[in-house]
């Protein structure tokens, strides 16, 4: 007997060569030149290259042939295996649909199973609104798909582009957040009266090329899958500093101690009275946290203190050993109790090595919560000509010494003195509160020493 059931045709359906020359049309778009400038040359593989937007009855049909507003991938950063999604504003202006969310859940996937870093370039319209509460969703996916791997594998926005409303709160949830200075970067719309995020926010903000330099020397400083910390080491281990000086520049300390006088510093624009920093010494990843004497004498302000809060967490989250390098002369004015408790908390609840050295000052409270063994530090040292007290000089001679003062005894003389007499490295060594004290010309091969004594 005949069948009588039609038989079913395809017709319109592209090629696979139709397909390809499609999907490499326009390779001249923002998400794939920051793609080809983050990555070694050749190196990225792109992964579910063809998926396509999850339409609706709502959108017209002379769109269902468009890719997804996301690529995805994975290539090597300086020969360290990296994975990568770049939103592309061309593609549906980069919106966030149920299928985008997919395939960034895809590459977490593999990118947990090798223990890599990621990086999400951000640039969206934001949610594709006709898709409603499915598009809301998908945001939701992403969300917990980035607090997920929090704890798992490194994480770097890279802000192209546009980025409000809950874009930005999940770019924020990376570990470290960049952003190019042509980059909108809004919480709330600015249509409602939202305003862009200050520097605060990002841990470096530039032009383009500068912004991608930064993101691949950082990947350099973060440890592998295996959150192994220590590498060979490219510099002298027992390299002395002689001529170096304690300008109050934390900056030129942290040149010093770092091999090859190589690192990348974070939070670079706020809280300036600090400095933190990814570096190695005698190839030991590590974190460095400085006061900068030369702004407002090292002391430790409100923004000051929460930048080294969050930096203080991220050393503890990637397993780095933390060098403190002490040189303020206490609080400052504007800071909060919070901001206090916060520093003290972020020092106690570290679970890697610590190295702490009195560079310059350690007055008052600056002495207990920049790394001191009460808060936990293992090995604490001060250089040779460090003040160290409860009060600077001038108010401790203004309080303990004030009588003293008469026409053959100055008040700069009692100051002198009290520098020389009671302030003094000598002073703190013989409490137990300090195991040494150092020329600058050791500092770098103590420290060195000390970290790769408490890495075994």
């Amino acid at each position: 007997m005949k069948s009588t059931k039609k038989k079913a045709t395809v017709t319109g359906l592209p090629t696979a060569d139709e397909l390809r020359a499609a999907l490499h049309a326009n390779q001249d778009t923002p998400a794939r030149r920051a793609i080809a400038a983050l990555f070694d040359a050749d190196t990225f593989v792109e992964t579910a290259a063809y998926t396509k937007r999850s339409f609706n009855d709502y959108v017209s049909v002379d769109k269902d042939a468009e890719f997804e507003g996301v690529i995805t991938g994975y290539g090597a950063i300086n020969g360290k295996l990296v994975f990568a999604f770049a939103q592309d504003e061309t593609r549906m202006k980069g919106a966030i649909d149920a299928n985008h969310a997919k395939k960034i859940a895809a590459l977490y996937d593999l990118a947990l199973k090798k223990g890599a870093p990621v990086i999400g370039v951000f640039a969206s319209s934001g949610a594709f609104v006709e898709e409603g509460v499915t598009a809301l969703a998908a945001y939701g996916r992403l969300l917990k798909t980035v607090t997920d791997a929090s704890d798992e594998i490194s994480q770097i926005a890279y802000i192209i582009g546009t980025c409000t409303g809950t874009a930005a709160a999940l770019a924020s949830s990376f570990d470290f957040t960049v952003a190019s200075d042509k980059a909108t970067f809004y919480v709330a719309n600015p249509e409602l009266g939202g305003k862009q995020c200050e520097s605060d926010a990002f841990c470096f903000r530039g032009a383009e090329n500068a912004c991608c330099d930064y993101i691949r020397n950082l990947i350099g400083f973060l440890p592998d899958g295996d959150m192994d910390y220590v590498e060979n080491a490219t510099d002298d281990l027992n390299r002395r500093l002689d001529g170096v000086t304690v300008s109050g520049d934390a900056h030129d300390l942290i040149s010093a101690i770092a091999d090859n006088g190589v690192y990348t510093e974070l939070f670079a624009d706020y809280g300036t009275s600090a400095v933190v920093a990814l570096t190695t010494v005698a190839g030991v990843k590590c974190g460095v946290v400085a006061n900068s004497y030369a702004v407002n004498e090292g002391r430790i302000s409100k923004d000051a203190a929460y930048k080294m809060v969050d930096f203080l967490r991220i050393c503890d989250c990637y397993s780095l050993p933390v060098v403190t390098l002490t040189d303020s002369n206490g609080l400052d004015a504007d800071i909060s109790v919070d901001a206090v408790k916060a520093l003290a908390y972020g020092y106690t609840q570290l679970d890697v090595p610590q190295v702490t050295v009195i560079c310059g000052h350690a007055i008052g409270a600056a002495f207990t919560l920049m790394g001191s063994k009460s808060l936990g530090a293992e090995l604490t040292y001060t250089l040779e000509n460090a003040e160290i007290g409860v009060l600077p000089a001038d108010a401790s001679v203004a309080f303990a010494w004030n009588d003293d003062i008469t026409t053959d005894v100055t008040r700069e003389e009692l100051e002198a003195k009290w520098r020389a007499s009671v302030s003094t490295a000598a002073a703190a060594a013989a409490t137990g509160e300090v195991d040494d004290i150092i020329p600058v010309s050791e500092l770098r091969a103590r420290i060195a020493s000390a970290l790769l004594m408490l890495s075994c």
